[in-house]
């Protein structure tokens, strides 16, 4: 026990500096939910070292240091950490509160809904509207006060630097050397000033950039660690960035982003949190895959330097946006902000005509969004039926494949019932449609949580039973 009068909080990030910033919000979240308790995080040094003046007032461990961690007790302990050693470290801690993967004698386990959602989602996030910030802090902030924990809005644009970060996690996930500096150029034109952003990975790139416009002094690629990036990135008038970490850097930091969501990424996953920031994606049905069927990302293609100049010059100008997002060809330029249940949200600056149909991609969507919130809110049920009912109104042929596969999935699980011990093959939930998937992931992953128990066949049978129920 410490020295302190209550148990602390314990959460576990162990992964990127993107990752760590989207556990801010929780952070916030926890020090308002439960003053006086210490707040422990774990994560990598390397990335929580330089941020620790910037990220909300907690005392941060590496790994290295879980094994002892793990004796001591908690309020509430948090694993939003794929590793083994912080899976074990929840399963030994004892705490009045435990969420997320850890290590039992069967096996790994999840505890808490939204942590296991979050964990469905692997590979399978198609359909799915609810932003990674969100899910970490879900299971922590009752519904009832979501909607009073959302960020400040960024400070309006102004002067003339605009940050360029180059990089990012996956090549698919940024833009090339010739975009950017045909981007540069353009903004140069302007009599803007363009800053080359990015950690020694992009050192290349940042010197090609800048080789190619004869300005080596924009380029600071590799010559400044990340809490000296950070003060210049205060300075900016505008970050444009593809979806990295030195984006929710930026985002973090109230600095006005236009996120060019390109590759694997979606936006509503993963995008800028801050209400009123901007993000660029393609008008294109595989937006937000987790990997691309395609081979190329030819979603990369669309995005053209001239395009998002136009963007970043309406920004700074404070032109009306949506007529320039009426100008781009092949892409949608969204803004962040809340819903009426203070859930991440983007709404497009080019709303649909009046009168059209949604798409059916956007209803299937808004459906299994309130068939997921109706587990814990109460009245999300007839959301949900409403959005079915407008999906059988304008889209009959999709609605009724829907139920047809949505009764074929009762019948298998029906059977599952009946057979005792009966359990699933790894690739169970991949042979349902696309339009399925994301429900069959979550169902198939309930019972792997639950040891394919004659209680967690059950539970599911009622919760097809619900949906399907929806559908009638």
């Amino acid at each position: 026990m410490t020295d302190t009068a209550l148990p602390p909080v314990l959460v576990m990030q162990t992964r990127r500096m993107g990752d760590l910033i989207l556990t801010f919000p929780l952070l916030l979240a926890l020090q308002r939910l439960l003053p006086g308790h210490p707040l422990w995080v774990v994560g990598e040094a390397a990335f929580f070292k330089p941020l620790m003046p910037l990220a909300p007032q907690v005392v941060f461990f590496p790994p290295g240091h879980l094994p002892v961690l793990a004796r001591q007790r908690y309020r509430l302990a948090i694993n939003l950490s794929p590793s083994v050693e912080a899976a074990d470290c929840l399963a030994n801690v004892e705490a009045d509160i435990k969420l997320g993967l850890m290590r039992q004698p069967g096996g790994l386990r999840v505890a808490g809904h939204w942590q296991l959602y979050r964990l469905a989602l692997t590979q399978n996030n198609h359909h799915n509207c609810f932003h990674w910030a969100d899910l970490f802090r879900m299971d922590v902030v009752p519904h009832s006060q979501w909607p009073g924990f959302e960020r400040m809005h960024p400070r309006p644009p102004h002067g003339k630097i605009i940050g360029l970060v180059l990089g990012a996690s996956e090549p698919g996930k940024r833009p090339s050397v010739r975009f950017w500096t045909h981007l540069a150029r353009i903004l140069v034109g302007e009599g803007l000033v363009p800053i080359l952003l990015g950690g020694p990975a992009e050192r290349e790139m940042g010197e090609e950039v800048a080789r190619q416009l004869h300005l080596p002094k924009i380029n600071s690629c590799g010559k400044l660690h990340l809490g000296e990036t950070a003060a210049l990135m205060r300075s900016l008038s505008l970050c444009i960035t593809p979806d990295t970490g030195p984006m929710h850097l930026a985002d973090w930091l109230n600095v006005p982003v236009l996120d060019l969501s390109m590759g694997p990424v979606e936006a509503r996953e993963t995008g800028p949190v801050s209400p009123g920031q901007y993000v660029l994606r393609p008008a294109m049905s595989c937006v937000g895959c987790w990997q691309c069927q395609r081979g190329k990302y030819p979603c990369r293609q669309l995005f053209s330097p001239a395009a998002v100049a136009r963007v970043a010059l309406s920004l700074l100008r404070q032109e009306p946006l949506s007529e320039t997002a009426k100008q781009l060809h092949g892409l949608r330029l969204l803004q962040s902000g809340r819903d009426a249940l203070g859930l991440y949200h983007l709404t497009p600056l080019v709303p649909p005509a009046t009168g059209s149909p949604a798409s059916a991609r956007s209803m299937l969507e808004a459906f299994w969004r309130a068939v997921f919130l109706g587990d814990v809110i109460p009245g999300q049920q007839a959301e949900a039926r409403a959005h079915a009912a407008q999906l059988a109104r304008d889209h009959p042929r999709l609605h009724h494949r829907l139920r047809l596969a949505l009764a074929r999935l009762c019948s298998t699980c029906a059977g599952g019932l009946k057979r005792s011990g009966s359990t699933l093959p790894p690739a169970f939930w991949h042979a349902h449609p696309p339009m399925l998937r994301l429900f069959a992931g979550h169902l198939h992953m309930t019972l792997q949580n639950e040891d394919f128990s004659p209680a967690a066949w059950q539970k599911i049978l009622s919760r097809l039973t619900a949906a399907n129920a929806l559908l009638a």
